[in-house]
């Protein structure tokens, strides 16, 4: 039996990504108790925070429910001043989702230290580090979305064999 030569630096890499990963869903969670919001609602609302004003399909397709459950979110979120509905200048016969100014605000201050960390961090390394860091997140992030994508297919092929 040959062994394999494991990379320290690559194990360790490795090995944090998971705790990373691992964390992100408790620190979600911790979030989400302090804004008062379940974890669907949080998701919607950092995609609108961060991203651009959606329509009501496009961020069911994001958060990866159906348009049924989307518009119960944004009925809920809307209710709670959370989000608006503005008329979509692409189609008239759509409407864009966005958040509202005090969303942003209270999402933003939430996700604030863990932003601020992250800049020091990177702050405090050369420019050739920060390139190497942001590469192997790219890549990361690739693989993250390659494997969802996979699981969605595969989600979808099953349902078309189970009818």
């Amino acid at each position: 039996m040959s062994e394999t030569f494991q990379d320290p630096a690559k194990e360790g890499a490795s090995r944090l990504l998971h705790e990373v990963l691992l964390f992100n869903d408790s620190l979600k969670h911790s979030l989400c108790r302090e804004l008062e919001i379940n974890e669907t609602d949080f998701d919607a609302l950092q995609h609108l925070t961060f991203g651009t004003p959606l329509t009501p399909s496009e961020l069911a397709a994001k958060l990866r429910v159906s348009t049924a459950a989307t518009t119960a979110l944004i009925d809920r979120l809307s209710a709670r001043g959370r989000v608006v509905r503005t008329p979509n200048p692409a189609d008239r016969r759509s409407i864009l989702i966005r958040p509202s100014t005090g969303t942003v605000e209270l999402v933003v201050a939430a996700m604030r230290p863990l932003f601020d960390a992250s800049s020091e961090s990177m702050n405090n390394i050369s420019a050739h580090e920060q390139q190497i860091v942001t590469s192997y997140l790219e890549h990361v992030l690739a693989a993250i979305h390659g494997r969802i994508d996979t699981l969605a297919a595969a989600a979808t092929a099953k349902r078309g064999t189970q009818l």
